[in-house]
């Protein structure tokens, strides 16, 4: 498949993305409890709700993204650098957990009082990551289709 300048935006900004989600989460993996961690990755405190179901959810996610997405995205990324139909469709599939985990993060942080209304919070900690879905997976539907 060709390889566009479209192509290189959407892939590269994958990358970028989970570059920087996967490491965290890992972190979590790894330090999940510490103060850190807590404050960094998981983004609210477990005082507002029951610490195991707080320390729970953000663990499933901690596991989830580094071990499961990060790998398909990556695979992902490069297979459509590479010009290869395989890559556009992992991309695809990468593009459905962006969505997917922003209307649970949406949901969990209205309903545990984590929502700021700030910039900050609606465009870099939430809103990045249906946009980026939907854009990847809008390009390389429409791709698959050529």
């Amino acid at each position: 498949m060709e390889v566009t300048t479209l192509t290189w935006i959407v892939a590269v900004l994958g990358l970028l993305i989970i570059g920087i989600l996967a490491p965290l989460q890992f972190v979590a993996v790894l330090r999940p409890r510490a103060e850190w961690t807590i404050r960094n990755v998981y983004g609210s405190t477990p005082d507002g709700t029951d610490a195991r179901a707080y320390f729970a959810y953000n663990q499933g996610q901690a596991w989830a993204d580094p071990f499961f997405w990060a790998p398909l995205q990556i695979a992902g990324s490069v297979g459509m650098l590479l010009g290869e139909r395989w890559g556009f469709l992992l991309a695809l599939a990468a593009s459905v957990p962006y969505i997917y985990s922003a209307i649970v993060i949406y949901i969990w942080d209205r309903d545990m009082g984590f929502r700021e209304s700030t910039f900050y919070y609606w465009v870099i900690v939430w809103g990045m990551f249906p946009a980026y879905g939907i854009l990847e997976g809008a390009y390389t539907f429409a791709r698959l289709l050529d």
